[in-house]
C-alpha cells in the first residue's frame, strides 16, 4: 500500500476511536477497526495491524498486570496456535478478490456471538475450542478478541481487559514470527503497521479522559452495532467491485 497524508490521517483517527472504546469496554478494537481499515486497503489486515496494536496491549499489560488471571492461559493458548496454523493454511489459499467477504463474515459473526452467548460455564474444552477459534479469526482478519471477551466475560472488568491484553500481546508475537516463517511478514508490513502505531498510542494517553464517560453496557452495545455496520458496506462494497 502506497500511504498518503489522507489515508495516514483517516486510518488513525480510526485506530484513535477504536482504542478509545476498547480501553473504555474491554471489547477487542479489532470488531470496530478491521471493516473500515480494510475499505482503505486489504494490505493492512492481519499483519501490519497486529503489529502496530501491540502497542496498545502492551501498554495495557503494563497499565493493569496485577489484574492478570492466567490460570487458563494455557489451554487457551495452545488452542489459539492450533488455529493460527490453520489460517495460514486458509489465507494461502484463498483469492485476494474474496478478502472482503471473509473480513465482513468474520466481523458479523463475532457480533452474533456476542449477542446471542451470554454465559457458560468455563471449563477445559471452553479454553480450548475458545482459543483455537480466537487464534484462527485473529490471525485470519485480527478480530480474535472478542472470542476471548466471551471465554473471560465473567471476570471483572480490569481482569479482561489487562488478561485480553496479555494474551493477545503474547500471541501477536507468535503469530508475527509464525507469519514470518511462511513469508508473509515483510518490510511493508513493519512500514504500515509503524504508521498505524501513532493511532494507538494516541488513543490509549487519550482515553482516560473520555472512559469516565461511558456506561459499559451501551458502550459495548455501540461498538456491535458499529461494526456490524462496517462490516456490511465492506461486503456491499466487495461485490460492489
Amino acid at each position: 500500500m502506497e500511504w498518503t497524508i489522507d489515508s495516514f490521517l483517516i486510518a488513525n483517527f480510526i485506530l484513535i476511536v477504536g482504542s478509545i472504546l476498547q480501553m473504555a469496554t474491554g471489547v477487542s478494537v479489532g470488531m470496530i477497526i478491521v471493516p473500515f481499515l480494510a475499505m482503505i486497503s486489504y494490505s493492512l489486515i492481519p499483519v501490519p495491524i497486529i503489529f502496530a496494536s501491540l502497542i496498545l496491549t502492551v501498554m495495557m499489560v503494563i497499565k493493569g498486570r496485577e489484574h492478570i488471571d492466567i490460570k487458563s492461559v494455557p489451554q487457551v493458548g495452545f488452542g489459539m496456535l492450533i488455529g493460527i496454523f490453520l489460517s495460514i493454511y486458509v489465507l494461502s489459499n484463498i483469492a485476494f478478490n474474496y478478502l472482503g467477504y471473509l473480513f465482513g463474515a468474520f466481523i458479523l459473526i463475532s457480533v452474533f456471538i456476542s449477542v446471542k452467548v451470554k454465559s457458560f460455564t468455563l471449563n477445559y474444552k471452553i479454553n480450548y475450542i475458545g482459543g483455537f477459534i480466537a487464534g484462527f479469526m485473529g490471525a485470519m482478519a485480527g478480530v480474535g478478541g472478542q472470542i476471548l471477551g466471551l471465554i473471560f466475560q465473567n471476570h471483572k472488568l480490569e481482569s479482561i481487559k489487562s488478561t485480553l491484553a496479555f494474551l493477545y500481546t503474547i500471541f501477536s508475537i507468535v503469530m508475527l514470527f509464525i507469519f514470518y516463517m511462511f513469508d508473509r511478514f515483510s518490510y511493508n508490513d513493519i512500514v504500515s503497521g509503524l504508521y498505524m502505531m501513532p493511532g494507538f498510542l494516541i488513543g490509549f494517553f487519550i482515553s482516560p479522559y473520555f472512559v469516565k464517560y461511558f456506561n459499559p453496557k451501551y458502550a459495548k452495545r455501540t461498538v456491535l452495532i458499529t461494526a456490524s455496520f462496517g462490516a456490511i458496506i465492506l461486503i456491499v462494497k466487495t461485490f460492489l467491485q
